[in-house]
C-alpha cells in the first residue's frame, strides 16, 4: 500500500489537483471497501488477493515495453485503428471529432469520467484501482443523428511487466449509431485493469466486440458498465481466450422503455489458465428486454466460472429476460462453476434461465466414428458446432469471420 502512496505523490506533479484529488480519494474509497469486497461472489473464483499483492509491489512509473518489433497494422482493413500502449491512447490518422484521446490533457470538462460521486459502480475494487494508476483516457461521442459507418478498432498492445490502467468513456448520442471491438493482444507478466463506460441516449444504436487474446503470467481484469434509455438497442460479443487470472464483469442497466440489450461471450481458457465471467443485468424500465448466452469451452487444467444475475424491479411491466450458460469441459482436469440468478419482484415480465456443463456427447462422437470420421476430426466438428451456435449470432460477417479465425488458432483437440 507504501508504494502506491508513493506513486501518487511522485506523480503528481504531472497532473492539475482535481486528478491527484480524486487518486487520493480513490486509495481513500479502496482502503474502506477492499475487505467488504473480497468476500463478494463475483471475486470466488478468482486470484484476486495474489493480484493485488503484485499490484502494489510493481514500479508503477516504468513501463518496460516498447514498441519495437511490433506491427502497428490493423488486421480489420479500412478500419479507425486507435492503439493503447505504456499508458496512453495514439493513433497514426487523422481523428475525428467524435473521438477525443485525452492524453494527460485533463480538461475541467472531463472530470466526471474519473468522479466517484453518486456512482456506486465505481466503488468496486478494479474501478478504484483504475483511478489511481489511470494515465489517459479515449473518450467517443457520436453527435445526434450520426450514424458512423468505419469499424472503430482499439488495440490493446502487449505489454511486459506492465502495470496498465486504460479507461474508454462511450457516449452514443440520440438516434445514432456505432460499431467499436477492442482487441487486448498477448502480454506477459501484467497487471491489465480495463475500465469502460457505456452510455446510449434514447434511439441509438450500438454495436461493441471485445476479444481478449491469451495473456501469460498476466492478470486481465475488465470492467464494463452501460446505461441505456428508451428505445436503444445493444449488441454485446466477447471472446476471452484466458490470463493467469482474468475476469469480466458487466453491468448492464435498463433505464429507458423499450431498450434491448444481447450479451453474448464466448471463454476458452486453456492451459493453466482462468476466465471469470459475471453479468448483472437492471430492468429499471417497462418493455426492456434482455438476452444472456455465455458458451465456455475449458480444456487442460484451465478453470472457469460464470455468475449471471437478472433483476426486475418492482412495478416494471412487460419485461423479458432470457439467461443461458453451457459449458463443455474437454479434460478431466478442467474445471467450471455456474451460478445463474434471477430475481423478480412482480408477475408482469416473462423470464428463464438455464446452466449445463458436461464433457463431449458420447453417442454423438460414437455416431460421427461410425460414419467413417476418426476421433479427433469427431471431436473437433463437435466443438466447432458448439461454438458456433454462439458466434454465428454476430452480427457483422466481417467481424464474425475474424473471430472464428482467432478461435481457429486458439485450441487444439
Amino acid at each position: 500500500m507504501d508504494g502506491l502512496q508513493k506513486f501518487i505523490e511522485k506523480d503528481s506533479h504531472e497532473f492539475p489537483d482535481w486528478i491527484n484529488h480524486s487518486r487520493e480519494s480513490s486509495l481513500k474509497k479502496y482502503k474502506e471497501v477492499c475487505p467488504k469486497h473480497l468476500k463478494n461472489a463475483t471475486w470466488k473464483n478468482t486470484k484476486l488477493n495474489e493480484m493485488l499483492n503484485d499490484f502494489f509491489e510493481k514500479e508503477f512509473s516504468v513501463q518496460q515495453s516498447t514498441l519495437d518489433n511490433i506491427d502497428l497494422k490493423s488486421n480489420l482493413d479500412n478500419s479507425l485503428t486507435i492503439y493503447f500502449h505504456a499508458g496512453v491512447f495514439f493513433t497514426e490518422e487523422e481523428i475525428p471529432s467524435y473521438i477525443k484521446l485525452l492524453n494527460h490533457k485533463y480538461l475541467e470538462e472531463n472530470q466526471s469520467i474519473f468522479g466517484l460521486e453518486d456512482r456506486s459502480e465505481r466503488q468496486s475494487i478494479p474501478y478504484l484501482l483504475n483511478n489511481i494508476v489511470s494515465r489517459d483516457a479515449l473518450m467517443i461521442d457520436t453527435a445526434v443523428n450520426q450514424h458512423v459507418e468505419r469499424l472503430i478498432h482499439i488495440v490493446y498492445l502487449p505489454n511486459q511487466n506492465g502495470n496498465v490502467a486504460p479507461r474508454l468513456n462511450i457516449n452514443v448520442s440520440g438516434n445514432s449509431s456505432i460499431k467499436i471491438i477492442e482487441e487486448h493482444l498477448q502480454s506477459k507478466n501484467s497487471i491489465i485493469n480495463h475500465c469502460i463506460d457505456i452510455n446510449c441516449e434514447a434511439t441509438s444504436t450500438l454495436e461493441y466486440y471485445k476479444v481478449n487474446h491469451r495473456q501469460n503470467d498476466s492478470y486481465l481484469i475488465s470492467n464494463l458498465n452501460l446505461n441505456q434509455e428508451e428505445d436503444t438497442d445493444v449488441k454485446i460479443f466477447n471472446l476471452d481466450l484466458g490470463a493467469d487470472s482474468g475476469s469480466s464483469l458487466n453491468h448492464l442497466k435498463l433505464n429507458g422503455e423499450n431498450s434491448n440489450v444481447a450479451c453474448s461471450t464466448l471463454f476458452m481458457p486453456s492451459d493453466h489458465r482462468s476466465s471469470h465471467q459475471n453479468v448483472v443485468i437492471d430492468h429499471l424500465s417497462d418493455k426492456s428486454s434482455s438476452s444472456v448466452n455465455f458458451r465456455g469451452v475449458i480444456n487442460n487444467q484451465a478453470t472457469g466460472s460464470f455468475f449471471g444475475k437478472v433483476r426486475v424491479a418492482k412495478e416494471r411491466r412487460g419485461t423479458s429476460a432470457f439467461m443461458q450458460n453451457k459449458n463443455l469441459l474437454l479434460s478431466d482436469e478442467s474445471k467450471i462453476s455456474t451460478v445463474p440468478i434471477l430475481e423478480i419482484y412482480n408477475d408482469d415480465t416473462e423470464c428463464s434461465h438455464s446452466a449445463t456443463s458436461g464433457s463431449l456427447d458420447k453417442e454423438k462422437l460414437f455416431y460421427l466414428k461410425t460414419r467413417g470420421i476418426n476421433e479427433n476430426d469427431a471431436k473437433d466438428f463437435l466443438i466447432k458446432s458448439f461454438i458456433d451456435e454462439l458466434t454465428s449470432q454476430i452480427k457483422s460477417r466481417r467481424l464474425r469471420d475474424y473471430v472464428n479465425e482467432i478461435i481457429a488458432g486458439n485450441y487444439k483437440v
